[in-house]
């Protein structure tokens, strides 16, 4: 990762969130205005293996790029405090589990469309991290498509999948950076907090670096076996679960009776207000035989995904309509007020004219050439940034 030596400034705004390794606050980026995350990481007391982690992470977001996973701009420190400082996309709607927790309080089911949306972008991330290579664009429901390989070198878990992990924000934030009301019909998915991921290996690590009660983690990495992309899928069920039953599949007095019935794999079912293809996928993550769990490109071929992924498509294809005439709005006011001040100039032009010939002047001075005082040249311009809407829309 290279560092850009010329840095933006940024204003600082309040703290969202504190940790053991430091803080999260927002920022506004004062050359665009843009509300961006900061993420403050204190670096001094970390021990050698602490401080690799951080290294990894940097380099882990640095070349995720995906529409699913929040995306990383730039890093700088502070060498006096030996803070490190992570500048990230801001999530305006919160995350998943303040979703869950909005929908428990209302003691209303989350309904099952929002829950194929929610699965169907988080999948898309992960199948970015596991393949190394963004999903294949469907052309119809129908497409026949085999599995991608797997990117030699690039595999990456994410290992710490959970509601708090997978932010929410909106299209609209596009014009609206500060707008917090949450729309969970159309929020757009967010994968985030790639502090625990790493390259496939062993899980013996991960047991040593986790923190929390494990209620989404695998039963191998409870086993402290070798684990896959496969232990994320666990994780996904486990979130998926949540979101239907509005608790986690898990539960238990104390840690240990907790270890026991995630390796039992004994979870109460799904409520049967959920269909029976939604039910079934849940029930397929949450396999203790990891061999038996499907991959997140066999979950996204199912047709139930397949028709939620082109809805998806067809989403971001009017974002780009609407971007499109938001510009077109601009470009017109930028034509109208530059056509306001030729008006201007010509009324000036002809005003001194006219006292020139009063004055008894017949030979007009030489004018200014009357192209009006914008600051917007047309000549040559091409206001439009998204001028083919027929591109491929992301």
């Amino acid at each position: 990762m290279i560092r850009n030596e010329r840095q933006p400034t940024y204003r600082l705004l309040e703290e969202i969130g504190r940790g053991s390794f430091g803080s999260v606050r927002k920022v506004i980026r004062e050359v665009d205005n843009k509300v961006m995350v900061r993420k403050e990481v204190r670096y001094g007391h970390m021990n050698s293996r602490e401080r690799q982690q951080l290294i990894s992470e940097c380099a882990i977001l640095s070349q995720l790029k995906h529409d699913n996973i929040v995306e990383f701009f730039h890093w700088d420190h502070d060498a006096k405090s030996n803070t490190l400082f992570l500048y990230m996309e801001y999530c305006s709607k919160g995350d998943l589990s303040q979703m869950i927790k909005h929908f428990k309080h209302q003691r209303k089911y989350v309904p099952e469309e929002h829950v194929w949306r929610i699965m169907v972008q988080i999948l898309m991330a992960l199948f970015k991290c596991h393949y190394g290579r963004d999903l294949p664009k469907l052309q119809t429901i129908y497409d026949e498509a085999e599995e991608p390989t797997k990117s030699k070198g690039y595999v990456v878990i994410h290992r710490d999948l959970k509601p708090g992990n997978v932010f929410l924000t909106s299209y609209d934030d596009e014009f609206n950076q500060n707008a917090s009301d949450a729309d969970y019909s159309k929020v757009v998915i967010k994968l985030g907090d790639f502090g625990l991921a790493k390259s496939l290996q062993a899980s013996i690590e991960f047991a040593t670096t986790y923190v929390g009660t494990p209620y989404y983690m695998s039963p191998e990495v409870l086993r402290d076996q070798p684990y896959s992309p496969l232990s994320d899928i666990w994780s996904l069920g486990c979130i998926l679960y949540e979101i239907c039953s509005l608790r986690v599949p898990f539960q238990a007095k104390t840690y240990t009776e907790l270890q026991d019935k995630v390796k039992a794999g004994r979870f109460e079912p799904v409520p049967q207000f959920y269909s029976k293809s939604l039910q079934d996928i849940i029930s397929k993550c949450i396999q203790v035989d990891f061999t038996k769990r499907p991959t997140s490109w066999t979950i996204l071929d199912d047709i139930q995904c397949r028709i939620s992924r082109k809805a998806l498509d067809l989403e971001k294809f009017e974002r780009h309509l609407l971007n499109y005439e938001h510009e077109l709005t601009q470009v017109g006011e930028m034509l109208e007020q530059h056509a306001t001040e030729m008006k201007k100039d010509f009324a000036a032009a002809v005003d001194q004219r006219v006292r020139e010939i009063v004055n008894g002047n017949p030979k007009p001075s030489t004018a200014p050439l009357i192209t009006g005082s914008g600051n917007a040249p047309m000549a040559g311009r091409t206001p439009f940034r998204n001028a083919n809407i027929n591109r491929n829309y992301r």
